[in-house]
């Protein structure tokens, strides 16, 4: 029997955005310079600082060209702040989707950059929340991007550069700087449940990412 195969894209010549401030009230406001979300989009922050209630993947309200709130992406309820005071920095870029691994033994990432990039992304993967969490509204999904607790766990998984064969280790990620990339990188899924990949750096350029995901059989 031969492996079923399936082509997912998670950005498709995308470009991050840097954020310049969030606001510590309910729905919190990020202020993000000409961010290009709309309404309803989902959008993963990851970095912000001191209101780190902002970091994760939301559904977002574009209130102006610079600006946008949050909600949770999957009750639609206004995020509230963190209390520890406005936010700083980060970077907000559309949401990837998330791919329901546990059926694949491995899956292919393929990054390619237009023109000029400088950017770090990294694979995160995940068992999963507790099954005391399974009737929650997210049930066992965590919020990637969003603070790493055991109510939502998740890590930055080691990959394998199919080029030269080096492992790159999770805390690591990629480092993509230069003109025209196109890299792969092999991920052993390990009996993850929930895979996907981020920019957690950014400061020049768009990015495209498709994974091929191969099953057991």
């Amino acid at each position: 029997m031969y492996p079923l195969k399936t082509t997912i894209t998670l950005y498709d010549n995308v470009t991050p955005v840097a954020i310049t401030s969030s606001t510590d009230a309910t729905p919190i406001v990020v202020t993000a310079t000409a961010h290009g979300f709309v309404t309803g989009q989902r959008v993963l922050i990851f970095g912000h600082t001191t209101n780190i209630a902002a970091n994760g993947i939301f559904k977002v309200t574009s209130l102006t060209a610079n600006t946008f709130s949050l909600q949770d992406e999957i009750t639609g309820a206004d995020v509230a702040g963190s209390g520890a005071g406005a936010g700083s920095s980060g970077l907000a870029v559309t949401a990837p989707p998330v791919i329901h691994c546990s059926d694949f033994r491995n899956i292919v990432f393929q990054i390619g950059t237009s023109g000029t990039a400088t950017t770090t992304v990294k694979i995160a993967g995940s068992l999963g929340r507790t099954p005391l969490s399974a009737t929650a509204p997210r049930g066992t999904l965590p919020n990637f991007g969003a603070t790493i607790a055991p109510s939502n766990p998740y890590q930055f998984l080691q990959i394998i550069d199919l080029d030269t064969a080096a492992a790159v280790n999770g805390v690591t990620g990629i480092v993509v700087a230069g003109t025209d990339i196109n890299k792969n990188f092999e991920v052993n899924v390990n009996g993850m449940l929930y895979l996907t990949i981020f920019p957690i750096s950014w400061s020049a350029g768009a990015i495209t990412v498709r994974a091929l995901t191969v099953t057991n059989a």
